[in-house]
């Protein structure tokens, strides 16, 4: 009994200290039947890193989307060039390739991965009525590949198979 609530209390400890992607260990401790497993550090950080990077690709282009309203309300037109923007953005990084695709009263604001690990984004800017709107989808799962582009359907912005608003 004593053993158990020691068990108990280390559990509680290393569950507050030591979570794999948010799935907390504590529980898996809590009898001495049950095997014991544990993401590595490694594993941890990894996951760490690709949020990291991640990061980066939906952060640039969520700025092309506001950058492509901006644009828009000044020159009564969306751009296909990322320079035109003005947001200091590089074409290409080590992790991911921007690139932007006019349409019929949209643009969409490309952030392709260019690691096999990480996912893609595709943001869109629609002209509805007088005023834009915006959406962001990143891929399901990682993806090296293009996002298929959302959709304006009477107003309402969806994301294609395979994408996901976020």
């Amino acid at each position: 009994m004593l053993l158990n609530r020691l068990i108990q209390q280390v559990s509680l400890k290393i569950s507050r200290i030591y979570s794999c992607q948010n799935w907390q260990i504590g529980a898996i401790l809590t009898t001495l039947t049950l095997p014991v497993f544990f993401c590595t550090a490694s594993e941890a950080q990894s996951s760490k890193t690709v949020k990291a990077k991640e990061a980066e690709g939906k952060q640039y282009v969520i700025s092309l989307n506001k950058a492509q309203q901006a644009y828009y309300a000044e020159n009564t037109g969306f751009t296909s060039s990322i320079a035109n923007l003005g947001l200091g953005i590089k074409p290409e990084s080590t992790n991911y390739k921007y690139s932007i695709s006019t349409g019929n009263k949209a643009v969409f604001n490309y952030g392709v991965s260019q690691q096999p690990n990480l996912k893609s984004f595709v943001g869109g800017v629609f002209l509805i009525g007088n005023t834009t709107k915006t959406i962001l989808c990143q891929t399901a799962a990682a993806s090296t590949t293009k996002p298929a582009t959302p959709t304006n359907k009477n107003g309402t912005l969806a994301c294609a198979a395979g994408t996901a608003k976020i």
